[in-house]
């Protein structure tokens, strides 16, 4: 007896992941692209776009408490690629000296007071709020990664 397997074929292109996590990111939907980053980063700790992700999104909501340990979590990740050819690679440098001039300042500074985090939270959440991490994104993509 001969067994047939029947396999669907679909005409639809590969998801871009990156349009369609900043076109959410622009459309107010940031939990579900938070919700994005916590799902690749269940599936890889060290999945670099989940944590360009997670950073972005913690640096958008001024979450202080995680911001630190987001961005040098992405340094590590960055320094780690071995590709020397990679868009992300090739970046390393900058990206390395933005973030840990960020964390750096970030121990200097004490913090908003709790109403004004509150009013920074809120003004999160208005659409368009541009992503502060979006070419790091696209090197990511345009590597493969993404």
């Amino acid at each position: 007896m001969l067994g047939l397997s029947c396999v669907a074929q679909t005409n639809q292109p590969p998801v871009d992941n990156f349009a369609l996590v900043t076109n959410l990111w622009y459309q107010g939907y940031k939990t579900n692209v938070l919700a994005i980053a916590e799902q690749r980063l269940a599936a890889n700790s060290n999945d670099l776009a989940g944590l360009v992700l997670k950073m972005e999104y913690d640096f958008s909501f001024l979450n202080f408490s995680s911001i630190s340990n987001s961005m040098l979590a992405v340094i590590h990740a960055v320094q780690a690629i071995s590709n020397n050819n990679s868009h992300v690679s090739s970046h390393t440098y900058e990206i390395t000296n933005e973030l840990s001039s960020v964390v750096l300042l970030l121990r200097d500074v004490d913090g908003p007071t709790p109403a004004g985090l509150e009013h920074d939270r809120a003004e999160a959440l208005l659409v368009p709020e541009t992503m502060t991490f979006e070419d790091y994104l696209k090197w990511i993509h345009e590597d493969g990664l993404f």
